[in-house]
């Protein structure tokens, strides 16, 4: 979101130093306190960020909107919303949605070219918000989409990566809707929210423990804010085909409910001195176990202030528990220094024996705010992941929702490095670059090496000697860049760029590159992983 990124790059300035900004999807009663805190300094900020704060907070029509008011006066009333109508108690928008690319990308895979195919992807839908009374919000989102990548994936229970449930409309073509909605209430220090939607929890631009790489899932959060205290709460449905019966055909659609496995997750962060914040966070994954003494959520994890691996101690420890934490410190204003620890097993005694069972990973990174110029963000971040984190010895427990990790994208036995470049010299124009490099071990067919999660850890390939990035060796790059100009309020004209490389110590290389147009209004860039 565009309100969330200005204020990330204005708390790695240093301007916002107690603002919680480490989740998302950020509230807009949240992101209007943190304006109206910068509106204070706003003598103090660039030339350009004086304006993008007087069009955050209301104060200056969005990029061509007084324009469509003279000739249509009922669109973009506030400035920012296709439609708005607002009254004594009560506001409400309606905005477009649209992500329409095309182009042609060129593919090579070992040695042997592809013609140029045609990539392209259709999105329509549209999107209603805002809010009845002083404590009630809500906002939904419906999208209709086809799209056509250079190398679909579709598995034989109808899913598709960061897509969830999909149907094939062609050759190599994907169709699938996605339905967002979420009903929240807030008090001065108390925010509940539940609906459908995801969630990135992290300082980073990716997450170990709960990053926005899955499709939507159904969830229930509650947020209390304290003094320096956020404390946060997430109970979450998971989609887990896995268990549903295998179709006789592979392409075969199964009309039957797609069974469920559940999540509870919470999250402290605490504002400390010198622009420090900490957080400790803690996660449990569970399913109907395979006696079925448990069916549906456990109501032992609907505590919000219990221990949740202790808890699950006196169940039997049948579950699949992470906890970890992280840290961010505004070392001096601009740079943002940041880590996050996860860890999903731990023996001391065998540190450094290569045990299987020590599955942990943690990310370093920094970020550049408005240096050597406004308006430009840089970030730079080096994630580890040992094998067979994330996985457990009920497949069904793994940490993913509808086969997609719920953490870092990269997945375990991994090292991964990741740029991201984000430059907006005026307020109409913007570009941005992704930029990765993993490195993983992967699995065979017939071996465990830990770059799984959806398998269970008890086929390991050893008990003892286990190293990071054993098995098949993968090299793999990522480079995602676009450049444009909004036309009107969140309505964009855009050139972009995506190529992909991977190196298979095995299989030999794939690559491809793939240049294209875009046109998207009220919708964020969709990378393949971010």
């Amino acid at each position: 979101d565009p309100v969330h990124r200005f204020l990330l790059r204005q708390q790695a300035a240093g301007r916002l130093p107690e603002a919680f900004l480490s989740h998302a999807p950020l509230s807009a009663y949240e992101a209007r306190r943190y304006l109206d805190s910068l509106a204070v300094l706003a003598a103090d900020l660039p030339p350009l960020e004086r304006i993008l704060l007087a069009r955050f907070r209301g104060e200056q029509p969005g990029p061509g909107a007084a324009w469509m008011q003279q000739r249509l006066p009922f669109l973009y009333a506030n400035g920012t919303d296709f439609l708005s109508v607002e009254g004594d108690g009560y506001a409400l928008q309606f905005s477009p949605l649209l992500y329409l690319t095309a182009g042609r990308a060129r593919r090579t895979l070992r040695d042997e070219r592809d013609p140029a195919l045609w990539v392209w992807q259709n999105t329509r839908g549209v999107r209603a918000a805002g809010h009845i009374g002083k404590y009630l919000f809500f906002e939904t989102r419906l999208e209709e989409n086809q799209r056509r990548d250079v190398e679909p994936i579709f598995t034989s229970r109808n899913t598709t990566p960061r897509l969830g449930f999909t149907k094939r409309a062609g050759e190599n073509v994907f169709d699938y809707f996605v339905a967002t909605g979420v009903l929240g209430v807030r008090t001065r220090f108390i925010e509940a929210r539940f609906g459908r939607d995801r969630n990135q929890w992290g300082y980073g631009a990716s997450s170990l423990l709960l990053s926005n790489y899955p499709t939507v899932y159904d969830q229930f959060q509650i947020r209390t804010t304290v003094w320096r205290i956020q404390y946060t709460n997430l109970f979450m449905g998971l989609a887990e085909p896995r268990a549903r019966p295998t179709p006789r055909v592979p392409e075969e659609t199964q009309d039957d409910v797609i069974p469920r496995k559940y999540a509870a997750f919470h999250r402290l962060a605490i504002n400390l001195p010198k622009r420090i914040q900490l957080e400790l966070f803690e996660s449990i994954i569970f399913a109907t176990d395979t006696l079925g003494a448990r069916k549906g959520f456990d109501l032992s994890y609907l505590n919000p202030v219990v221990f949740y691996r202790s808890v699950e101690h006196d169940r039997g420890s049948p579950d699949n528990a992470l906890l970890g934490g992280g840290v961010s410190w505004v070392a001096v204003p601009g740079l943002q220094l940041y880590s996050q620890l996860l860890l999903d097993e731990l023996s001391v005694s065998n540190i450094g024996k290569g045990w299987w069972g020590n599955k942990w990973g943690w990310l370093a990174g920094f970020h550049l705010a408005e240096w050597p110029t406004p308006g430009l963000s840089v970030r730079l971040e080096y994630a580890r992941l040992r094998p067979y984190l994330y996985s457990h010895r009920n497949p069904l427990n793994a940490f993913v929702h509808f086969d997609d990790l719920l953490g870092h994208p990269a997945g375990p036995n991994a090292e991964d490095v990741a740029l991201f470049v984000d430059y907006q010299p005026t307020p109409r124009l913007r570009a941005a670059l992704n930029l990765a490099f993993t490195r993983r071990g992967r699995n065979t067919d017939t071996q465990n090496f830990g770059s799984d999660p959806l398998l269970t850890y008890l086929t390991f390939i050893s008990e003892f000697d286990n190293k990071l990035l054993q098995g098949v060796r993968q090299n793999r790059w990522l480079v995602e860049a676009y450049a444009g100009y909004e036309l009107l309020p969140s309505l964009f004209l855009e050139a972009a760029l995506r190529a992909e490389s991977v190196d298979d110590a095995v299989l030999g290389l794939d690559r491809y590159l793939a240049p294209y147009v875009m046109l998207r209004w009220g919708l964020p860039f969709q990378s393949v992983r971010y």
